[in-house]
């Protein structure tokens, strides 16, 4: 007999008959109490006795010690296809399944009965808990975004399950993060779920997040939902408002500082491989898309407050092998034994011999998903015997699994479950996987009633005849049902597949019929992009199923009509998580020189590049060189030579951004030289912008007066320096020490940008302005208030589009603000979150620059921080790279800190070095570096070296 699970220490709570299900699967079933009284061989009161609950008693629950009761319990089960383990619960039953429960989370219902997910049934109560009247910590009640597909039957598993409890409970947890990894179907997410139920829904000292990729995959609904769920609002626990949604800057930052707290905050995350890369085209498998994502899961495999996270993923988590050795730790559930497979199938109602059971087995491989399968539709249709699996249908298992491991061996048993299902449940089966996020009974009824080849098998059904349909499919364990709101069913992904594969219709008209909303309307798009977030998901679920049907024209017309392209789902509504999705569907994949071969070539060349776009925004800056190559590719080959000078001249951006100097002078050059090939007005100005940044990067270089020369040019050529080109020639002035200039020239610059609505380029003048306005970069005596006000007006375009130079932008001035001011742990708190988002995106020089700030942070805090100083500043000398203005800081205060720690001749060789290079650049602070070489005194070396 199935045993209830301890609710923690103390007795074991009394066992309740779950009476809310029995009248649930009866009622599914369209049956009569009568009828169901009959079957299981009891009169009709006896049974209204356990439908009604008579059957517990208040304060002693349900006993099944009697053999009569045992037996009874064994054919409601075998009769609507429930599980003991279901019908048995602890604590009160009268509450019916899905209901708040029990601490021990033990009142299980069947797979898709009409269970909430765990903490769901509490929707409308605040995530927290008030704490207690004797100033307790506050609890946190456990929140299930989405409900993880339950085995209907689970075997096995329990030294895992023993590990991840033991995990859950560990203060602080080690590892941080633990990855359950193997191939589709092979249990992992049977074995998340069921440790979710271990833990219960009981308020807990930390969060509980249940997040599952394969029934949403945008990333960033889950940052919302995870900053929303972690980080609700100010004040009382419970009684404060919650705060609006974060913008997209905001939410990674937002959810960071909640989960650094301290409490032990779960995050469970489900079917990661939905947002992993495949490998190839500039990514490593494994890879994940979004770099938000990304650089949550890497700061808590460093060690954030007491949080956690239990991932699964066909993938391993590339992103994270730093920490292979301490943060993250790797399970990988094996295939079930022969023991443990044996019981499975006989659960699922298989009454063979233990021959006919090894045979199965070894036909199969163990493969969890595919003995459930096996299991269900030998015990459902051939009456549990093995031994009527036809010696045809076992030679094409043991093929399959010659050929493919496992998906060949599992499509064989799913064609043959195709098969054996009525055509209606066949059919509804197929319009069910069209959902990925799952369908409502609302939206499955809207297929039917839509008739014709939208309703296929299931035309000229009604609602019964659906419930009775939906209610079939899921006690044979092909999908499952959680209440999230109106109960909603899905299926595992690899049923979604086979079943999909079966439709005969194309999937974007059984979206559309199931959908409640109307097909956007092209007509109206080009003036009224819409800014709702709804409205963008409605496009965004049309533009998806269009490239599925292999319609990619119209598909492109929503997304740069309809959705209005980078212009404004990037630049108005800061949606670059999005964008980039969009655009990885276009390519079918990692690979931006995948997009549609039906589309012209100028298109194609438009989509690469707004992938570049966005990728760089996010700061995917290896992936955005990769799309820019793409783009350049197709761009070569058109008659117009603009679209090649751009590209160029975008990809010789991002490189610079990497620290690739000289690669950016290279495309530079050869774009301008493109751009000045053609005598037209258009080309004119694709030079003059290729001339700005080239003056750009040869100041990094070094290369001071070529620098100042291009800029001179550009004026002579007639040039009125506006956005970006008058930022990297005030950038010039400014590192020169010409401080006055620089600020005049920025100051007009923004104001031309604001009339213009360039608010990205206004951010950028705000942080010059701010770094002008400090007095040399030392910690002086500069309007720190005046300062701020740059700051906060920069940041509003950080947090409104998460674009991530800026975002670094302002860490680098917030931390030199804070230096300034005195206030050294928050000066160096800033420049190390920078510097650990600049090393996750791959800003070589940022990383540089913020490792300086951070090491002077040090140094001014004094004793005992010398070494950390060392440290950060040495690092810098290598992060450096072409950089020579980063590399000349990085070498002063690298020579500071190495003195400063009783190393006065590596202070000495540093230095000197450092006051050459500042010389050599006519660096405003080489005096500085003169003056602290001068008082470690000289060696014959160092004076020739200086010399």
């Amino acid at each position: 007999m199935a045993q209830v699970p301890r609710a923690g220490r103390g007795a074991e709570p009394a066992a309740h008959f779950n009476h809310a299900l029995l009248l649930r699967a009866r009622l599914e079933l369209d049956l009569t109490q009568e009828q169901v009284a009959a079957s299981i061989g009891v009169d009709v009161r006896t049974y209204r006795r356990y439908e009604s609950g008579a059957v517990n008693d208040p304060r002693l629950g349900f006993s099944v010690r009697s053999p009569s009761r045992r037996r009874i319990l064994e054919r409601l089960g075998a009769e609507l296809g429930l599980a003991e383990a279901d019908l048995l619960v602890a604590g009160a039953g009268e509450a019916p399944a899905g209901a708040a429960e029990a601490p021990s989370g033990a009142a299980e219902a069947p797979a898709g009965a009409a269970e909430a997910p765990s903490g769901a049934a509490e929707a409308q109560a605040p995530a927290i808990a008030p704490a207690a009247a004797n100033g307790a910590a506050p609890a946190w009640r456990p929140l299930h975004a989405h409900t993880l597909q339950r085995a209907r039957h689970f075997v096995g598993r329990g030294e895992i399950l023993d590990r991840l409890a033991a995990w859950a409970g560990a203060s602080p947890p080690s590892p941080r993060v633990i990855a359950l990894l193997g191939v589709g179907g092979a249990g992992k997410t049977a074995i998340a779920e069921r440790f979710l139920r271990g833990l219960g829904d009981a308020p807990r000292p930390g969060g509980v997040l249940v997040w599952s990729f394969y029934d949403d995959p945008r990333t960033e609904a889950f940052l919302d939902q995870a900053a929303a769920y972690f980080a609700p609002g100010p004040g009382a626990p419970g009684a404060a408002p919650p705060r609006p949604p974060a913008a997209p800057g905001e939410q990674l930052a937002r959810l960071k500082e909640a989960l650094g707290q301290g409490p032990p905050h779960l995050l469970v995350l489900d079917g990661l491989e939905t947002v992993q890369a495949e490998g190839g085209a500039g990514r490593a498998h494994g890879e994940l898309h979004d770099t938000l994502l990304r650089r949550l899961l890497c700061a808590i495999a460093a060690g954030l407050g007491g949080a956690r996270a239990l991932v699964t993923s066909r993938f391993e988590l590339a992103d994270l092998a730093a920490w292979a050795e301490g943060g993250l730790s790797t399970i990988r559930p094996e295939s079930l034994g022969e023991g443990d497979a044996a019981s499975l199938m006989r659960r699922w109602g298989i009454q063979s011999d233990d021959d006919a059971l090894r045979a199965l087995f070894e036909s199969t491989g163990g493969h969890a998903l595919s003995v459930a399968v096996v299991g269900s539709y030998v015990g459902a249709f051939l009456g549990g015997d093995a031994g009527r699996l036809s010696a045809a249908r076992a030679a094409h298992l043991a093929e399959a699994e010659r050929d493919d491991v496992l998906a060949r061996r599992l499509s064989s048993v799913l064609s043959a479950y195709a098969r054996a299902l009525p055509p209606g449940e066949r059919d509804l089966l197929a319009r069910l996987s069209v959902f990925p996020g799952g369908a409502g009974e609302a939206a499955l009824l809207q297929l039917v009633r839509a008739g014709g080849e939208i309703a296929g098998a299931m035309a000229g059904w009604g609602a019964a005849e659906l419930a009775r349909g939906l209610a079939r499919i899921e006690r044979l364990g092909l999908v499952f049902a959680a209440r999230q709101g109106e109960r909603c069913y899905s299926t595992h992904p690899f049923v979604r597949q086979h079943f999909k594969s079966l439709l005969g219709v194309p999937p974007d008209r059984i979206h559309a019929a199931g959908s409640a909303a109307p097909p956007p309307r092209l007509d109206e798009a080009p003036r009224r992009a819409p800014r709702e977030r709804r409205a963008v998901d409605a496009y965004e679920a049309i533009l998806t199923e269009l490239l599925g049907a292999g319609r990619a024209t119209e598909a492109y017309e929503i997304y740069a009509l309809g959705l209005g392209g980078f212009a404004h789902l990037g630049l108005q509504l800061g949606d670059m998580a999005r964008g980039a999705r969009l655009l990885r569907a276009f390519a079918g994949g990692d690979d931006p020189r995948g997009m549609p071969a039906s589309l012209p070539a100028r298109v194609r060349a438009s989509l690469a590049y707004d992938a570049g776009l966005y990728a760089g925004a996010l700061g995917d800056l290896a992936f955005a060189c990769a799309c820019y190559e793409a783009h350049n590719e197709i761009a070569g080959a058109l008659a117009d030579s603009a679209p090649l000078a751009t590209g160029l001249r975008t990809l010789a951006y991002t490189e610079r951004l990497r620290g690739n100097l000289t690669e950016a002078r290279r495309l530079l050059e050869r774009s301008a030289e493109i751009a000045g090939s053609v005598a037209r007005a258009a080309d004119q100005a694709h030079a003059v912008r290729a001339l700005a940044l080239l003056g750009a990067v040869l100041h990094d270089l070094g290369e001071v007066d070529a620098a100042g020369e291009r800029f001179a040019l550009l004026r002579a050529m007639g040039d009125a320096p506006v956005a970006r080109r008058a930022l990297w020639e005030a950038e010039h002035a400014f590192a020169l020490g010409r401080r006055d200039e620089a600020r005049e020239a920025t100051e007009r610059n923004l104001a031309a940008c604001r009339r213009r609505g360039w608010e990205g380029h206004v951010a950028h003048g705000h942080t010059l302005l701010g770094l002008a306005l400090l007095d040399g970069g030392d910690g002086g005596d500069g309007d720190v208030a005046s300062v701020e006000a740059h700051l906060v007006e920069a940041r509003r375009w950080a947090s409104a589009t998460g674009e991530v130079e800026v975002a670094l932008r302002c860490h680098e001035l917030a931390a030199r603000i804070a230096l300034a001011a005195g206030r050294l742990d928050e000066g160096a708190r800033q420049a190390l979150e920078g510097l650990h988002v600049a090393e996750a995106c791959g800003f070589g020089p940022f990383r540089a620059r913020l490792a300086v700030v951070a090491a002077r942070c040090a140094l001014a805090r004094g004793a005992g921080q010398a070494a950390s100083a060392v440290a950060l500043a040495g690092s810098a000398v290598a992060w450096a790279g072409e950089d020579a203005w980063a590399r000349a800081d990085a070498l002063h205060w690298a020579g500071v800190a190495a003195a400063r720690e009783g190393d006065v001749p590596r202070g000495r060789e540093l230095l000197a070095e450092a006051a050459a290079l500042r010389g050599r650049l006519r660096h405003p602070e080489a005096a500085a570096s003169r003056e602290a070489l001068s008082r470690l005194g000289s060696t014959p070396e160092s004076e020739a070296r200086f010399r």
